[in-house]
């Protein structure tokens, strides 16, 4: 369904408050703070654009209540939103998708109540369907270190392609090009009846092409976001 005038302005200033939060979910009355109407007119158009797609939802008690009480409204665009406006802001909208994603897949290792097979599906079933090939990389790299952080981690280990990855000033980022192929590879060797394993073999040879898209600089920028992830899944950067 098309966006209407004023949800496309609500939608455009969601994406405003929301980047300037640092990507953390927002309430609806900064939304309505921010555009001078009522708190009940924010959000019932934010509510509006969740049913199109642009926009989801969460419930959180307020940092300052215990115990049972009121819960909090929160809302956050969503990456068919950042797709929207692509075309208007062109590499802005690819920045504040990167970011996007990198909060996204953060968010999702920090949940405690996921088995391994649960997590891996979920980032897996998060990986974007973007042309940006640095969001694309980013997701396919984060599901596959979360494929091996357990017993496959010292395997990985072993086989040395983990040198880069503490170097800013590496010159050779053939980690990149070979961790999620060997990851994929551990995991099946590990006679792993997963259901994301398929799944995953698809992304990684898509995830191939899009690193060969990016420059120097976003290869280490996806270098140290995988760092990020690795303290994330609680595995260490170097074996000891």
């Amino acid at each position: 369904m098309p966006l209407t005038s004023r949800q496309r302005t609500f939608l455009e200033k969601l994406l405003d408050v929301y980047h300037s939060h640092r990507q953390e979910s927002i309430h609806y009355t900064d939304v309505a703070r921010a555009l001078g109407v009522a708190n009940s007119t924010a959000y019932e158009v934010l509510k509006s654009l969740e049913l199109k797609g642009y926009v989801s939802s969460e419930y959180r008690l307020a940092d300052d209540r215990a115990g049972p009480g009121r819960s909090m409204v929160l809302f956050r665009p969503s990456m068919k939103a950042l797709r929207r406006f692509r075309r208007l802001l062109g590499e802005d909208t690819r920045r504040r998708e990167w970011e996007f994603v990198k909060a996204r897949v953060l968010e999702r290792l920090s949940a405690e109540d996921l088995s391994e097979d649960e997590m891996v599906t979920d980032l897996i079933g998060a990986i974007p369907e973007s042309d940006d090939p640095l969001s694309y990389c980013g997701s396919v790299l984060a599901a596959s270190l979360a494929a091996i952080r357990t017993q496959l981690w010292n395997r990985l280990q072993e086989s040395g392609i983990m040198r880069d990855i503490n170097d800013d000033e590496a010159q050779s980022l053939d980690t990149l090009d070979l961790l999620p192929g060997v990851a994929l590879g551990l995991s099946c060797a590990s006679a792993r009846e997963a259901s994301w394993l398929s799944r995953l073999a698809e992304h990684v040879r898509r995830y191939q092409s899009c690193l060969h898209e990016l420059d120097q600089g976003a290869r280490l920028r996806l270098l140290r976001f995988s760092r990020e992830v690795m303290t994330a899944l609680r595995v260490p950067a170097k074996s000891s």
